[in-house]
């Protein structure tokens, strides 16, 4: 079993009752044996009915319901991904697009990504709506107008703003309270929350009437049809439905327990204009017991009572609501009840009752309202789970005037185009639909983007995949594996030397802090080094259990996941002595080198000068590797580390270049009592410098970090190469692919096997279908008026090994031809500053590089440091984390000596 099965593995809720529903006959067998009535009907053209909604109608009686992606950015725009799922979405034919939860207020995001509607990101909101009519009429034809509700939200009890849960709670529920995990950073570690947490002030919801007025402004401004007003699923607003023991205004009586949500439709109303649609997706049972559940029996809370929500929906039709989506939990599959509470909710448990039993709660729920309010079009739900006979089932309940509209959750994540097979066909295709695994709600809980596993897995694969190896329970299923071998041949692969063994064991003694510390001993940034190191030619590559076991544990999973938790507890923040030193040190560069240098020289009490010509922490890691292949670790490990160090204690002087003007004996001037180097390799190298002034010839560092910047790069359609074999030239045309490039291609000169990027870099380029020219050396460029044209190239052949021990490349010129390519990017290596000698004065170089002294980081200068690529070459993040932190201690140590000098 490879590491990809094993990492993978989970607790993925697979119903022990079989799916056997082949045609309407098996529906009906199945119904006999349950004792439930769940009809269908043959003729599903019944779906294709227009909806009136007065003022305008919903063009076919198909809903996507609101399901979340948790992929927007951190200003709460819709991000690639969210662009991606709404294009499919309109171009499945809906006539009822419900468009996921956007929290009104930043504290209310129930993640990090969670879509917010405000004045940053109300553009990309416009341009959205814009963009989900245009596609629906171009494939549906002109004349189809979906119909697009907003859903506002505040995420109460489950907000988690900064990725660690915050809890919003308008009242103590022993059954909510248990499983909602609350991260104290003073406890550091999960804990429930507590007796004593806050309720949310009445203070607090009267303002938050307010943004939700705000968020509908905005929403109807850029062109949403109607504004859903969430109440569903024990957020906020729902929870207070269940306030019975609340006391003050919003608590007790029926009247305060609803007052919230009728009044937020009240002031938009008042404020926007009677005219404006207003909707809600409405719980009208919650399945826990009473006085903490909404729509109950008081005596048995399996059994929904609906006297109150009925009564609710009747105030909302006094007001105009037109719409409602109404949803169910499940008693039999709710976490909040059944179980015990210390008992781990992973993907889901073996439900008690069969899946159709509670689809026919659903549906009978939804009609018994719809029966009720006939001048309301309820949106039904519950209907995914049966796969091809959604739009059967769907069908007989329009029918039967249980619903008046149909809506797909999960099945139009699976299946985006349901709604338009549904019109067209008259059926919905067996291979693409829904099947109820949750491995998109298992994204969710893993706290990944969500959607498909199984029927969109180019996209959704790797990130589940991410995710499990993310999991703390299936990590130390893995990591179990341990043999605690007595000569750690994982150890002898990692460049910091991190005491592997040690790290892994205290993480499975489940000492997770004690864990992180081990880590952080060898390495002060655990998180990027996860992300970036290639760890299948290090630590992993190097395991006992990769050679005689089942595959090599998943070491950088496990760092990665530990190092998250120092960031979210703040574990991994510098531990500052109260007392300074007096002793000044300059460290030069920003990046892995500097910044580990800086924090290692913090902690021992000096204080610390940071030079560097960006404006910005990271150095290239952070303007230049994708944010696909490290997230934001880097930028929040910097945060997370350096958060509360005194200003007077860590100096900064961001945007401050060293060159001939400003050397290094500019900054000796300044009265520094030691220097550290770690200004990397800030120059690309080129096959030519006299083209470097060629449009859309670019390096590759200047592409990528355009490619960072968006708007700056237009690469759509556009021919793109990477010249190059290593991962910068593999991150060049990956990203290029990404940003709509019609081809994109690395040409290199030797072949695959000389090739210097790691492997998983290269299959990833593979997988993105970048082409590969190998054995093709590159000879120089074409141009029309100062503009790229192509490239000149020709075959090449191996020769003998050179200095690298690669085989040297012969270039066939008699055999050139010429590429027509619209962009070229460089990526065929770093090189030191041109002025380096004038730069750093007194210092020795040799070979280019910084010289150091006996097996120290010393310069020849005294009292100068250096480290990183521009001592070593270009090498990995965590050979300069290392050198950083080594040459912190040697600073440490050469400031404590009575003999030293200054420079």
């Amino acid at each position: 079993m490879n590491r990809k099965t094993r990492t993978t593995e989970c607790g993925i809720r697979n119903s022990k009752w079989e799916f056997r529903l082949r045609d309407i006959e098996d529906l009906r067998q199945l119904n006999g044996s349950l004792g439930v009535s769940v009809e269908a009907l043959e003729d599903v053209s019944i779906l294709a009915q227009p909806v009136d909604m007065g003022s305008t109608a919903i063009p076919n009686s198909l809903a996507v319901h609101p399901m979340e992606g948790c992929d927007g950015d951190s200003d709460g725009r819709p991000g690639k991904l969210t662009w991606r799922r709404y294009e499919r979405f309109a171009r499945g034919g809906a006539g009822l697009v419900w468009v996921e939860a956007i929290a009104v207020v930043g504290e209310g995001r129930a993640n990090p990504r969670q879509l917010w509607l405000n004045d940053k990101s109300k553009e990309t909101f416009r341009a959205l709506a814009k963009m989900i009519r245009a596609t629906s009429g171009q494939s549906m034809g002109g004349e189809h107008r979906p119909f697009v509700v907003a859903q506002l939200t505040h995420s109460g009890r489950y907000s988690k703003p900064e990725g660690v849960s915050h809890p919003i709670i308008a009242q103590h529920d022993p059954y909510r309270d248990a499983l909602v995990p609350q991260q104290r950073p003073d406890a550091g570690a999960k804990s429930r929350i507590p007796p004593d947490w806050p309720l949310v002030s009445d203070e607090y919801l009267d303002e938050l009437q307010r943004a939700y007025v705000k968020a509908a402004r905005i929403a109807f401004e850029v062109g949403f049809d109607a504004v859903d007003i969430k109440s569903c699923h024990g957020y906020l607003i729902n929870e207070l439905f269940a306030c019975h023991g609340r006391e003050g205004k919003y608590g007790g009586s029926f009247e305060n327990r609803t007052r919230f949500l009728l009044e937020v439709i009240d002031k938009i109303h008042q404020e926007l204009g009677q005219e404006k649609t207003v909707v809600t997706r409405l719980g009208v049972y919650d399945a826990i017991p009473y006085p903490y559940g909404w729509g109950v029996d008081k005596d048995d809370y399996a059994r929904p009572d609906l006297t109150e929500p009925k009564k609710l929906i009747a105030l909302l039709e006094q007001r105009g609501t037109r719409l409602v989506n109404v949803t169910v939990a499940n008693p039999y599959y709710n976490p909040h009840v059944g179980r015990p509470f210390n008992e781990p909710v992973i993907g889901g448990y073996q439900e008690p009752e069969h899946p159709l039993a509670g689809v026919a709660r659903l549906i009978d729920v939804a009609g018994e309202i719809q029966k009720q309010f006939r001048d309301i079009a309820i949106v039904g739900t519950g209907y995914s789970w049966l796969r091809t006979l959604f739009a059967n089932v769907g069908a007989a309940s329009k029918a039967n005037g249980l619903a008046t509209l149909i809506g797909a959750g999960r099945m139009a994540f699976a299946y985006p185009d349901f709604a338009k097979d549904i019109v067209t066909k008259g059926r919905l295709d067996a291979d693409k639909v829904c099947v109820s695994c949750s491995a998109c709600t298992q994204i969710m809980r893993d706290a990944g983007m969500t959607g498909c596993v199984v029927r969109d897995n180019k996209v959704y694969g790797p990130i589940f995949e991410h995710g499990r190896r993310s999991d703390r329970e299936n990590l130390m299923r893995l990591a179990s594996a341990c043999r605690k071998c007595q000569e750690p041949t994982c150890q002898l692969g990692c460049p910091a030397g991190v005491d592997i063994p040690k790290f892994i064991g205290l993480f499975l003694e489940g000492q997770e802090q004690a864990a992180y510390e081990a880590l952080r001993e060898a390495n002060v940034f655990p998180e990027v080094c996860a992300w970036l190191c290639p760890v299948e030619h290090q630590c992993e590559g190097n395991c006992l259990q990769k050679f005689i076991g089942d595959g090599p544990l998943p070491i950088a999973d496990i760092q990665r996941y530990l190092a998250e938790q120092a960031r979210k507890n703040g574990w991994s923040r510098l531990r500052i002595p109260e007392k300074a030193t007096g002793e000044n040190v300059a460290v030069i560069g920003a990046g892995p080198a500097g910044l580990s240098c800086a924090a290692k020289l913090l902690e021992a009490g000096h204080t610390v000068t940071i030079y560097d010509k960006s404006n910005e922490f990271g150095g290239m890691i952070e303007s230049v590797i994708p944010a696909d292949r490290q997230s934001t670790s880097l930028a929040n490990e910097i945060a997370a580390i350096f958060a509360d160090v005194p200003t007077e204690r860590m100096i900064l002087r961001l945007g401050q270049e060293l060159n001939s003007d400003f050397s290094l004996d500019s900054v000796a001037a300044e009265g520094f009592d030691a220097v550290f180097i770690g200004m990397g390799l800030p120059r690309s190298a080129s096959i030519s410098d006299e083209d470097r002034d060629i449009e859309g010839l670019w390096s590759a560092m200047e592409f990528l970090s355009a490619a960072k910047q968006p708007g700056k790069l237009d690469l759509v359609g556009k021919r793109v190469a990477a010249i190059g074999g290593g991962n910068t030239a593999m991150d060049v045309a990956v990203t290029a692919v990404q940003l709509g490039a019609r081809d994109a291609y690395v040409i290199y000169r030797r072949s695959f096997k000389e090739m210097p990027a790691w492997s998983a870099e290269r299959d990833r380029a593979i997988e993105a279908g970048v082409h590969f020219l190998i054995l093709t050396a590159p000879l120089g460029f074409s141009c029309r008026d100062g503009k790229l044209t192509g490239i000149k190239v020709c075959p090449a052949e191996l020769g003998e090994p050179d200095e690298s021990g690669r085989r040297r490349p012969k270039p066939i010129e008699s055999s050139a031809y010429e590429l027509e390519m619209d962009v070229v990017a460089e990526a065929i290596g770093q090189e030191v500053a041109r002025d380096l000698r004038d730069i750093l004065p007194g210092v020795e170089l040799k070979g280019g590089l910084i010289a150091t002294r006996d097996g120290t980081l010393a310069t020849s200068r005294p009292g100068v440091f250096a480290g990183g690529d521009l001592v070593q070459g270009a090498s990995t993040v965590v050979a300069a984390v290392a050198d950083g932190m080594r040459a912190a201690r040697e600073i440490d140590e050469f400031l404590k000596s009575k003999c030293r000098k200054g420079f």
